[in-house]
């Protein structure tokens, strides 16, 4: 069987590994995730996507070389950009966006040579400076002017060819690199209607802020925080090791259990055995969780300050994701509320979904368009060359 029959989905996380496997018929042919922290060299990791790309193999009898990976980094870098294109005569938008996005490549190339662009997504585009569409034109229209707003969504170029070379030393090739965070919101977002809908996504040492509004991205920001942050604040305080220190805070993922700056007790996490046995307050470590939770959205938000005062909150949901959101599941956080959201609420993710959104993902945007000229001068032939 060809291998372009298959499509290898592999979500890259700090604690976390998903991989699926679907066919060209969108059907999941396999798949598996497990629990791995990452260490400096993804070495427990790669161990770990062996022993999967392994069953996985032998399960759809295909030797798998190629994946596509998608992966979330504090270090996530975004830009707004506008091209405004002139023609002499009236083309076909289709073709127009397509250079344009073939020219913004080369911008983004050329003027920030240390960003790996991830993410191309049409913001706005206005046609011969009249109409304004928020979603690119379903008709075959053409047009003499044609301007269209980007935004783009980039990694830091150093982490790419670091991963990249991991990877080609697992005898592995990533066909396509995407953010995390954004894909699989992209997808949950279409199923929550319209307004304002953000997502406070956090793992393991980051915490993503993503914002949409009718179904449309407006804006993504991380910091360096996460939920390990919680756990090295309880083994600090509390005299343990990493290790006991994680399991107390997972032990609260399975509680219904109220966090409050008040001292109170409900009956559940009474039960906890790790915390009786090495006679911990429960009222303390409580609060200890608390406090790092409550840093934690409002350094995101502080982060982010300047592009929410541009909304009004108060009609605007926020919905808590990622693995180190699991204790908001079950749990009763009352925070100081200092961002004014209408609701806040915990949203269950599937992995299945995950790699889902990915895949949808991939296939809407397999590649960027490359024009081609059958009489292609020097220059030409350079810029298709490097826009592959």
């Amino acid at each position: 069987m060809n291998k372009e029959n298959f499509f290898n989905l592999l979500d890259f996380g700090s604690s976390k590994i998903r991989f699926s496997v679907f066919d060209k018929n969108k059907s999941e042919k396999y798949s598996q995730n497990i629990t791995v922290l990452t260490d400096e060299k993804f070495s427990k990791h790669f161990i770990e996507l062996n022993n999967i790309i392994k069953k996985a193999e032998k399960k759809i009898s295909f030797h798998i070389e190629d994946l596509i990976l998608f992966f979330d980094s504090a270090d996530l870098f975004t830009i707004d950009i506008s091209f405004n294109k002139n023609l002499d005569i009236k083309k076909d938008v289709k073709k127009v966006y397509n250079s344009l996005k073939l020219e913004l490549k080369q911008t983004i190339s050329t003027y920030y040579e240390n960003l790996y662009l991830a993410h191309i997504i049409m913001d706005s585009c206005i046609v011969d400076n009249k109409k304004k569409y928020l979603d690119f034109p379903v008709d075959n229209i053409t047009a003499s002017n044609f301007k269209v707003d980007f935004k783009v969504i980039c990694f830091p170029k150093k982490h790419i060819v670091k991963l990249k070379n991991y990877f080609l030393k697992n005898n592995l090739k990533l066909s396509n690199i995407f953010c995390t965070s954004y894909i699989k919101t992209k997808s949950y977002v279409k199923k929550l209607g319209e307004g304002k809908v953000s997502f406070l996504d956090i793992g393991l040492e980051r915490t993503s802020l993503v914002f949409y509004e009718n179904k449309k991205f407006q804006y993504i920001q991380t910091i360096p925080i996460g939920g390990s942050h919680i756990t090295k604040d309880i083994s600090k305080i509390f005299k343990i090791t990493i290790d006991e220190a994680e399991s107390i805070k997972r032990s609260f993922n399975k509680t219904e259990t109220e966090f409050s700056y008040e001292n109170k007790t409900t009956g559940n996490e009474i039960f906890i055995k790790d915390i009786e046995n090495k006679n911990i307050s429960i009222n303390l470590l409580k609060k200890v969780i608390l406090y790092r939770v409550q840093e934690i959205i409002d350094l995101t938000f502080k982060k982010s300050e300047d592009f929410l005062n541009k909304f009004n909150l108060s009609d605007a949901k926020l919905f808590l994701i990622g693995d180190g959101s699991i204790i908001f599941k079950d749990n009763s956080f009352y925070l100081n509320d200092n961002f004014g959201f209408n609701s806040i609420s915990y949203y269950s993710e599937k992995d299945r979904d995950i790699c889902n959104s990915g895949l949808v993902y991939h296939l809407d945007n397999y590649e960027l368009p490359r024009i081609i000229n059958k009489n292609q001068g020097l220059f030409e032939k350079f810029f298709n060359y490097f826009s592959k």
